[in-house]
């Protein structure tokens, strides 16, 4: 059996709700998530996909960084 390696380009929304353990935006706000809330730390929660074009760096549980964008017109791509 052949192993291809993966090539993924970009880390699409659902990637988000389903690796990532908290997220923080261009603005400086960070976001603990849960499925596809994301909630600050006042415990307001905002829909993943009405703040996925602002993130800017995606960390999963162990506050590694799992996937970042340069600049909010870029894609979100996965880090190795």
């Amino acid at each position: 059996m052949v192993r291809l390696k993966s090539n993924k380009k970009h880390f699409a929304y659902y990637d988000i709700s389903s690796q990532a353990d908290n997220v923080k935006t261009f603005e400086g706000k960070r976001y603990n998530v849960h499925g596809i809330w994301a909630v600050d730390r006042h415990g307001n929660a905002e829909k993943m996909s009405s703040i996925y074009y602002r993130i800017r760096t995606v960390k999963d549980g162990q506050f590694r960084t799992i996937a970042k964008r340069k600049n909010p017109m870029s894609e979100l791509k996965p880090v190795k």
